[in-house]
């Protein structure tokens, strides 16, 4: 009995010993006792012995607890070997002739072990058997986990969801979720800032962020159109949701940005905005010298801290404090004027960003450590000039303030970056040298609205720097949709065991072995295909073009959301696809055969998780997740390669030309409708608003191209496919 790849993830130390396997029962009959030792009175052991016992009650058919066979299942509390890394988290499984002893060295060790123990109890040949065998296992890293961003798809999350992902999570061995409650960006849909609260601000009623929902749905045959809350808001649940991960061994806690990322607060209560040069308010940002501002801040900190946090015993916070930029659209009436969070009046403008920033990042530090928060996070970016904003690197001052104002203890600086390359990194150390805590930052690929991308390379390198470096621990940049499931057990492998997971063959091994175990072969062929569907490539070719990188084009060139921004020089709303197609027939050769490429690898991939999917041993939700994500590359394809199609129609001599221009948009048309009822099947509905939404747009120029060529004479007939503004629905514009 090969056992290993059931466990996730990858464990420290395994072993088999010669023996007879030990057989727990068969369906309907248990040949084994709980024997339950003296175990703490925590949330997490209570959960460890409910997810063991509701897991045997389940796969034999027998009440857990009244099972009273002669095999002996030993669940207790043990000392940690000597040395132990993160021993509070160690445990250790044995299955030998004496039965099964699982013990755990501390609370969320007996968790993590009742999890493996869980994940090697599969009925194989109408038994639950285990083999003797011998696993000692402990985490590199003290927490794993992601940071959730207060963004598309999360901003519609019930708590039923929430749990979900907390559940998702324990089942990787992670153990800290970060929720961003408050962030802002730039004008985008609608006409309007971006902006998200996620958490009642009982003081400040001003502060609310309504979601528009919006799109197309096939499976109701009607357009959705309304608004409403955030779930989390509205039903103000992030208490519960807090309490829940507790049971699950997963730390939740909130961010709250304050500097950047930050236009609901001061354009609702603009006594606190940053003041341009006239000492009228920016509505970006803060005067950090106006004494209200941090009144607000403390009284929007304390809310949170006493209604959430503290009646759950959590003393963790973010304070986020990235990308303090100067910028354009954010602000709807006046979408190209750039706006500073950056104060310019009397009283600050004298000061420079550098001792500006850190001022205010050390007040909200000491307000935050008075008020019990042991593990205070925020982002270095600023503090090494990213974005140019602060003038040269910041990180050994801030050091300084914060040895200065004794946070050293309490402060951990959180190192975020995102390439595909070493050398592209935004920083090649976490400066352990400066002694301050730390933990490394890769993404789980976030875009899932647009396009379900593969930064397994990006997850590594921050490994490899973290593991090296000793940081305590790996928060990813995130926005959930389970597609992103390969790259979050790549962090949860190489965050938990980062040898033992060896390579990133050997990892992406483990997982197709781990889902689709007889169907491993396929499952990684097509995983193969999908990482060279969005490989992020440089380079240049002989001739001196620049070779195409699938990830830039699939994701910002060919996708419709990086056209949602405001661009100075450009006419807002942008021209979709209008731009995209420009870049096209810039190098169209190049782009051409790319799109093939792509179309042919798509094509293989959703007919090899089409078949794993037919087989019932498999993760056959999983599979049938990735044959809709394979057949969104091959739709986006496709839907390039049929206006490439039309541009050479539109430029022959043929009489039918319209005719057969028509009918490919008609084709398109049904294919993203077909694509938008596959994924209503396939997706969570909170996912619909933000996926289904950018899927209408591309819907709907297909259907409005079509219905123009239909309407129109064709002595009239006007086609110019780099800007067809002039042909746009208002239901089309109304998506954008």
């Amino acid at each position: 009995m090969y056992i290993k790849n059931r466990i996730l993830p990858v464990p420290q130390e395994f072993e088999y010993s010669k023996g007879e396997d030990v057989v727990l029962g068969k369906p309907g009959s248990a040949f084994y006792r709980l024997e339950i030792g003296d175990l703490p009175d925590a949330s997490s052991v209570k959960g460890a012995l409910d997810l063991l016992s509701d897991h045997l009650t389940g796969v034999l058919n027998v009440n857990a607890f009244d099972a009273a066979g002669e095999i002996p299942v030993r669940i207790g509390m043990g000392k940690a070997p000597s040395g132990m890394k993160n021993s509070d988290q160690g445990y250790c499984l044995e299955v030998s002739s004496d039965g099964v002893t699982l013990e755990g060295y501390g609370e969320l060790g007996l968790f993590y072990g009742a999890l493996t123990l869980k994940q090697c109890l599969v009925l194989a040949d109408n038994k639950l058997a285990l083999p003797y065998m011998k696993v000692t296992d402990w985490p590199d890293m003290k927490t794993r986990g992601h940071f959730m961003e207060c963004r598309y798809g999360s901003n519609l999350m019930t708590l039923e969801d929430w749990k979900h992902v907390v559940d998702h999570m324990a089942g990787m061995k992670m153990n800290q979720l970060v929720v961003a409650v408050y962030g802002c960006w730039c004008v985008q849909y609608d006409g309007r800032v971006s902006e998200y609260l996620y958490v009642p601000i009982h003081k400040y009623p001003k502060l609310k962020t309504p979601v528009v929902t919006r799109y197309y749905s096939p499976t109701k045959s009607e357009w959705v159109d309304r608004e409403c809350l955030p779930p989390m808001f509205e039903q103000d649940f992030l208490g519960e949701l807090i309490a829940y991960g507790k049971t699950k061994g997963v730390t939740v806690f909130p961010l709250f940005n304050s500097y950047g990322h930050n236009t609901l607060i001061p354009a609702q209560y603009p006594e606190v905005s940053a003041k341009d040069e006239n000492g009228e308010p920016t509505l970006t940002g803060f005067c950090t010298a106006n004494p209200e501002t941090y009144e607000m801040m403390f009284n929007i900190y304390d809310e949170i801290i006493d209604r959430y946090l503290i009646p759950n015993g959590i003393d963790s916070f973010h304070v986020g404090l990235d990308e303090v930029w100067d910028g354009i659209a954010v602000n709807s009436e006046d979408i190209f004027r750039i706006r500073s969070p950056w104060c310019k009046c009397e009283k600050c403008r004298d000061i420079n960003r550098k001792e500006l920033f850190i001022d205010h990042a050390i007040k909200l530090l000491n307000h935050l450590k008075k008020r019990g928060m042991k593990n205070i996070y925020m982002y270095h970016d600023m503090l090494v000039g990213h974005g140019r904003s602060i003038e040269g690197d910041a990180t050994e001052d801030m050091m300084n303030a914060i040895r200065e104002n004794d946070l050293t203890d309490v402060v951990v600086i959180d190192w975020w970056t995102y390439s595909a390359f070493k050398e592209n990194l935004m920083f090649q150390t976490t400066r352990p040298d400066l002694g301050l805590r730390r933990t490394v930052k890769p993404w789980n690929g976030y875009y899932h609205w647009t396009l379900l991308t593969h930064p397994l390379k990006n997850i590594k390198l921050l490994a490899d720097m973290g593991y090296e470096e000793e940081v305590e621990g790996m928060q990813s940049y995130s926005a959930w949709d389970e597609s992103y499931d390969r790259n979050h057990v790549c962090q949860a492998d190489y965050s938990w065991n980062y040898i033992g997971t060896g390579s990133l063959e050997q990892m992406k091994l483990h997982y197709a072995e781990h889902y689709f175990g007889p169907q491993w072969e396929k499952a990684k062929k097509a995983f193969d295909l999908f990482d060279l569907i969005t490989d992020d490539r440089k380079g240049k070719l002989d001739n001196g073009d620049a070779i195409v990188s699938n990830y830039r084009f699939m994701l910002s060139t060919l996708s419709y959301y990086f056209y949602s921004y405001v661009r100075a020089g450009k006419p807002y709303p942008r021209h979709f696809p209008g731009e995209a197609v420009s870049v096209l027939l810039s190098g169209r050769p190049q782009y051409e055969k790319a799109l093939l490429e792509i179309q042919s690898m798509a094509k293989q991939a959703k007919e090899l998780f089409e078949d794993i999917a037919q087989d019932a041993r498999c993760n056959v939700k999983m599979a049938l997740r990735y044959v809709y994500e394979a057949n969104y590359y091959l739709c986006l394809a496709e839907d390039y390669l049929a206006i490439l199609q039309m541009i050479d129609h539109n430029d022959s001599d043929c009489p039918y030309k319209y005719d057969k221009i028509k009918k490919l948009a008609g084709e398109r048309k049904l294919a993203r409708l077909s694509l938008m009822a596959q994924m209503e099947r396939t997706k969570e509905e909170f996912l619909f608003a933000s996926h289904l939404r950018n899927q209408s747009i591309s819907m709907q120029f297909f259907a409005d191209l079509e219905g123009y060529l239909a309407d129109t004479d064709p002595s009239e007939i006007s086609l110019d496919f780099t800007d067809m503004h002039e042909i746009e629905s208002q239901a089309f514009r109304a998506l954008r």
